[in-house]
């Protein structure tokens, strides 16, 4: 009788709260050593910075290509066709040409645009219009290239611009995975990311890592507080569902506006 009453009590609704911020940034994954594939991600792309541009372009080339490949395959579960291989190679091709330039950079964008279009047209299992499908695989593959090839191009303008970058970005992810995963409210977990940029903001700016000094490396960091949440929600609207399993876009997606619009800014600034 009491087991029966047990199976038949329905499962507490979440709160609102909860279940606006899981429709905006897709929850937590917790399945797998999440910290310490954290902390193998923030020495991987430390050491590729130290080593060069060519080594960080194949680091970040390498979880990009996934990202675009496994959105890719996201959209095909609810029955849209975007073409996997074109998303994931494209994806993986745009830090790859950012190691050569911004021309290059641009070629490839090109070059995967064009693909699109070709792959789609040829798709005879087609049931939406071509340039919608064509455009669904440019969405998988283009946001999360470029923010790869945003690392990469920073690299180039200053070595000391892409560090304090790594440790900005990854300074929110553990910020924002460690709180939020037990919080009782949805805020909090973006709340300690955001503290814990500031925090390594400060120490960028006190010991001066080129080329910041204590007030440019307030509005860099500053913009980093502001726009990682935002790729977070960035992130879900280019995939299907917000429940959607692509955990090498979610390694990323705070990543996705912050590290393009501190190229630019960055650009503004050494120029």
């Amino acid at each position: 009788m009491t087991g029966s009453s047990a199976r038949s009590t329905p499962a507490p609704r979440p709160a609102l709260g909860r279940s606006l911020a899981e429709s905006l940034v897709g929850g937590y994954d917790l399945d797998g050593p999440r910290v310490r594939l954290g902390l193998v991600w923030f020495a991987v792309l430390l050491a590729g910075i130290a080593v060069g541009s060519l080594a960080l372009g194949v680091v970040v080339a390498a979880v990009a290509g996934a990202a675009g490949s496994q959105t890719a395959a996201a959209w095909r579960r609810v029955g849209r066709r975007p073409n996997q291989l074109v998303a994931g190679v494209g994806a993986l091709a745009l830090p790859l040409s950012a190691v050569v330039g911004t021309g290059a950079l641009g070629l490839a964008v090109l070059v995967l645009v064009v693909a699109a279009l070709f792959t789609a047209g040829a798709d005879r299992r087609r049931r939406f219009p071509l340039l919608a499908d064509a455009g669904l695989t440019v969405q998988c593959a283009v946001p999360v290239g470029l923010a790869a090839a945003s690392l990469v191009l920073i690299r180039h303008l200053e070595i000391g611009a892409a560090i304090a970058l790594v440790l900005v970005v990854c300074a929110y992810d553990v910020g924002d995975f460690l709180v939020g995963t037990g919080a009782s409210t949805p805020v909090e977990g973006p709340i300690a990311g955001i503290v814990a940029v500031l925090v390594v903001t400060f120490a960028i700016g006190v010991f001066a890592i080129p080329p910041f000094e204590m007030g440019s490396a307030w509005v860099f960091g500053g913009m980093a507080a502001a726009l990682c949440p935002l790729g977070q929600v960035f992130a879900t609207a280019v995939l299907p569902a917000p429940d959607a399993r692509v955990p090498a876009l979610r390694r990323v997606d705070s990543l996705l506006l912050v590290g393009p619009l501190w190229t630019w800014a960055l650009w503004e600034f050494l120029h």
